[in-house]
């Protein structure tokens, strides 16, 4: 009696151990396809931010040519002249995402931005300012990397402000050197 109690209690224990693990794989199983999703994202929006800061510099080209020595621009206007970056569409007032580019999905961003641990709601709207505000710090980061002696976002906006050397500023570093 005893004894196949016991018995019955610890096959029931491992079974619902073997289930616990069961859940454990399920759920590596599930992380591994979400980064698998997110990745179709991520090689796009580098893409993306590539066109972007080449719309930016030759903007900048265009400043220069002016004779200025800055430039403010807009993340968010120059994402409308890049053919594939995500389209919106103005819903009660609010800009949401209509359609995303080929290769990628609403679920691939939501994971690549908001992490493979989160839980995506097959059909949520996905706002197109929070795709924007998501990609705007990488965008900066990009510009600063192009050697801009002062590269800031003006908080607020979409705008990021970049400024270069006059001749003269340059001339005299390069008189100071000399000395």
């Amino acid at each position: 009696g005893l004894r196949s109690g016991v018995g019955r209690w610890a096959s029931r224990a491992m079974s619902f151990a073997a289930g616990l693990t069961k859940i454990v794989a399920g759920k590596k199983s599930e992380i591994a396809d979400r980064e698998k999703i997110a990745l179709s994202w991520k090689d796009k929006e580098a893409k993306l931010l590539e066109e972007a800061v080449n719309l930016f510099k030759s903007r900048c080209v265009k400043e220069a040519e002016l004779q200025k020595t800055d430039a403010t621009i807009s993340f968010e206007v120059i994402t409308r002249e890049i053919p594939d970056f995500p389209k919106r569409i103005l819903t009660d007032s609010t800009y949401f995402v209509d359609s995303w580019p080929n290769g990628t999905t609403a679920e691939s961003w939501f994971y690549a931005t908001r992490g493979v641990n989160s839980s995506w709601s097959p059909g949520a709207p996905i706002l197109f300012a929070e795709v924007l505000q998501a990609m705007l710090p990488k965008f900066v980061e990009r510009v600063k990397d192009l050697g801009f002696p002062e590269c800031n976002h003006e908080a607020g906006t979409w705008k990021v402000a970049v400024s270069w050397p006059t001749p003269d500023e340059n001339s005299e570093k390069k008189k100071r050197r000399r000395e």
